[in-house]
């Protein structure tokens, strides 16, 4: 089968991998949809990695060994988070937690391929209504921003800064429209910031060209925002986060970074602040996200380009240079 497999330094080739079989419950999928996330970066630029990446993956089972539940032709999106399935935090659908932990397109092969051997438990019905792609962005990027805005707790007629107007913030944007929020949108990029008020964004501020924690100020009345997401994974977006929103606002960290330099007293006890940490969802919010995505959310909307496996490094160039919303390989 092909599959593309990145060398480091933002170089990838497109090889032949051998072919996929059926083992016991680990079962075949066509690839169908893969998309590009903002974690693929670090080993795309890096030092690349042996197994091929990809882990926001749907398609179709094409063939199984002895499974217990699903069969060949089943739609599914993958879980990427394979796990021992027994311990409290499996039971609890917190995958993520697992302390044997192993992660689909990073461990092990993902789905930048034609084909993809994963275990039966990964594959999650997808419903005959719903699209591939929508499958694939529903597993991490629909997936992580809608368990965030969930323990954000928005509540109508809220202000919410969304710092980053990446894929995960855009999403971020869609869901926190449903509560009944004002979403202001931050970025450097005006290409995301137009996706951004195409999407719904009621205002917002490019950080290239204004004061971010001044524009806040102007648009809340002086008041600070009710709640953030800091979707980028900065040291600046995550100060302007913490510095923008009122007394008791919440803060959550959804981009990825290593390290932040907080006043414990000026940011946290005297305005008694709360931020937390969001990573993934709960394997028993899957079925939420398709009814939502069935009423009509429209995630769809995030995707910019499409590319086949054979554009591969054109692929990844756009979503490298920012000037995109979600891209996606079509095998």
């Amino acid at each position: 089968m092909l599959g593309l497999r990145f060398t480091g330094q933002r170089s990838l080739y497109l090889r032949e991998f051998a072919d996929t079989e059926p083992k016991g419950s680990k079962v075949v999928l066509r690839v169908k949809a893969s998309a590009i996330c903002g974690t693929d970066r670090e080993v795309w630029e890096g030092e690349g990695q042996q197994v091929i990446a990809g882990h926001e993956v749907a398609g179709q089972v094409v063939a199984v060994d002895t499974p217990s539940w699903i069969k060949a032709g089943d739609r599914v999106a993958v879980n990427c988070h394979i796990t021992c399935g027994h311990c409290e935090h499996c039971m609890n659908g917190d995958l993520y937690f697992c302390p044997e932990l192993t992660v689909i397109g990073f461990d092990r092969h993902g789905g930048n391929a034609e084909y993809l051997l994963i275990p039966e438990s990964s594959c999650m019905p997808l419903p005959d209504d719903l699209c591939y792609e929508a499958g694939a962005l529903m597993v991490d990027m629909l997936g992580t921003s809608y368990r965030a805005v969930k323990r954000l707790r928005p509540l109508p007629g809220d202000t919410v800064g969304i710092f980053g107007a990446g894929p995960i913030g855009l999403a971020a944007l869609l869901v926190s429209k449903l509560y009944g929020t004002k979403v202001i949108s931050i970025d450097l990029k005006e290409y995301r910031l137009k996706m951004a008020k195409r999407l719904g964004a009621d205002h917002v501020i490019n950080a290239r060209q204004a004061d971010v924690l001044e524009a806040v100020k102007e648009l809340t009345n002086g008041r600070g925002m009710d709640g953030a997401l800091e979707c980028v994974g900065s040291e600046v977006t995550t100060q302007q986060a913490l510095n923008g929103v009122r007394r008791r606002g919440k803060v959550a960290l959804v981009g990825v970074s290593h390290k932040v330099t907080v006043n414990p007293w000026a940011q946290f006890i005297q305005r008694e602040l709360t931020m937390f940490g969001s990573r993934n969802f709960n394997l028993r919010e899957y079925n939420e996200m398709v009814a939502l995505v069935q009423r009509g959310l429209p995630i769809e909307e995030i995707i910019t380009h499409r590319f086949p496996l054979q554009e591969g490094k054109r692929a990844f160039e756009v979503f490298g240079s920012g000037q995109c919303g979600k891209v996606i390989l079509n095998p």
